[in-house]
């Protein structure tokens, strides 16, 4: 991201407004934009090298960058340039918050630039929002709270009256008297009763209170654990950061993706079945599962994914490009078996997915990690069950192709035999009729002749004679 200047360059100096803004900005932020004001137009701004350089963490310093946004002393500017139709980020910086008029200048200064085709305001994450929301309420909380927890209004023994609550008011009226010693009413008040507060407030100061949003979140990281990971009842104070600094940067459903994602991309799940190696330190493979990645320079890279696009990060890509090329030779005297000038073994590498497995572990008769052997037995079994239900399939068809012809064919007997029959039947009518025939013309002949020997005075008549 490059930056420009909303204003005018006033060296380092931070307005007193900025500075008294506590319902919008925390120290980390304070101190983020001083930073970032300090440095001249054209600088690119990367929040990874500003956190190595003063000692931070990059998902604090997302968190305090986001209170910025919001607050409207960075403002985001999203430009697509006419040349190549590529979309870059610029940040204008302010000393103090910028004002609708302001923006709008702004936008309208960069859109008149050469080469510069769209010009649109980046508006603040919800992440950030919520989290400024967040700080904006604890402030307020804290400052309505202040008259009510204030219970230092006595005199401890053992110290000057200028050092309690009562000597800082009677310090005004007379100086000397507050340095002069311990005060006369020291004696008088119990050692132990002055002790307790000290000590009371020293073991409350690191294990803080979580919020009900952040306990909220909190619990719902952890339910995301696996159980085999077999954690302790209780959760310490290192596992509850860890956690807390993950959800400064992060959304508790992201948090909890990440957790799922990294027990078995990172081998955890391998490791704790029955025959793995096991799990040395729950706690730590806990921590190491919900931390923040140090890896990439893109504060929005979530273990190789860019959130915002969804897009593959480059920078995680072309660090696994580096990976996979060969290791260079440790310096020193060359170990053993390997002569000098030999080049280091080599860890062995996945066949499907090109991770390289650990150091001093053989490389398995499969040539695979854990996820990519599970993968490809969850394949293995789904084609044997999709080759069992095609053959059940083909079965099936080949019963009701069965069936099929053999109704064809008993429908066929059955419309010959009927054939047969009618064909039949048919040859005894006409036989029947032939004979009933020739049964009349026999009669017919009895009768002629009959009438013939009874009359024949008549055959000369007959026609038939």
């Amino acid at each position: 991201m490059r930056k420009r200047s909303g204003r005018p360059p006033r060296f380092a100096a931070v307005p007193n407004e900025t500075v008294d803004d506590a319902n919008s900005l925390d120290l980390e932020a304070l101190g983020l934009l001083t930073v970032v004001l300090r440095h001249r137009d054209g600088y690119e701004i990367t929040l990874p090298e500003i956190a190595e350089k003063y000692g931070y963490g990059r998902d604090g310093l997302a968190g305090a960058w986001g209170l910025l946004q919001v607050a409207r002393y960075i403002i985001k500017v999203k430009i697509q340039w006419a040349r190549d139709n590529q979309w870059s980020t610029e940040v204008v910086v302010y000393d103090t918050p910028a004002t609708d008029d302001e923006v709008q200048e702004l936008l309208s200064s960069i859109a008149g630039e050469d080469n510069v085709r769209v010009a649109k305001l980046e508006p603040p994450t919800k992440t950030a929002r919520e989290r400024a929301a967040k700080h904006a309420a604890k402030v307020e909380a804290k400052r309505k709270a202040k008259p009510e927890r204030r219970k230092v209004d006595f005199d401890v023994p053992g110290q000057s009256t200028g050092e309690s609550g009562r000597g800082r008011g009677r310090r005004d009226g007379g100086e000397h008297q507050g340095s002069g010693g311990a005060a006369p009413a020291a004696p008088a008040q119990p050692p132990r009763k002055s002790a307790a507060p000290k000590k009371s407030a020293a073991k409350k100061e690191p294990g803080r209170r979580l919020t009900q949003a952040e306990a909220t979140a909190v619990k719902l990281v952890e339910t995301a654990f696996p159980a085999e990971l077999q954690l302790p009842s209780y959760r310490p104070p290192v596992l509850r950061d860890a956690i807390l600094e993950a959800l400064s940067a992060r959304p508790p459903e992201v948090v909890v993706e990440r957790v799922k994602r990294r027990w078995w991309k990172h081998g955890y799940e391998e490791a704790a079945m029955p025959g793995g190696k096991g799990i040395g330190s729950a706690i730590g493979v806990a921590v190491a599962l919900v931390r923040p990645s140090v890896d990439c320079p893109d504060p929005m890279c979530e273990d190789g994914v860019v959130l915002d696009t969804g897009a593959p990060c480059r920078a995680c890509e072309q660090r696994k490009e580096d990976r996979r090329g060969p290791v260079p030779a440790q310096r020193g005297g060359s170990d053993e078996g390997q002569g000098d000038g030999a080049p280091a073994p080599r860890r062995w590498k996945c066949r499907s997915c090109h991770t390289l497995g650990k150091s001093g572990i053989e490389a398995p008769e499969d040539g695979l990690c854990g996820p990519c052997r599970k993968e490809e037995q969850e394949a293995a079994a789904a084609v044997a069950a999709a080759r069992e239900r095609m053959a059940e399939a083909d079965a099936r068809r080949e019963r009701l192709a069965r069936e099929q012809w053999i109704e064809l064919v008993e429908d066929a007997y059955s419309e010959h035999a009927e054939r047969e029959r009618d064909a039949a039947e048919e040859r005894e009518r006409r036989e029947a009729e032939e004979q009933r025939k020739l049964r009349d013309a026999e009669e017919r002949r009895r009768i002629q002749e009959q009438i013939a020997r009874e009359n024949p005075e008549l055959l000369a008549y007959s026609q038939t004679a």
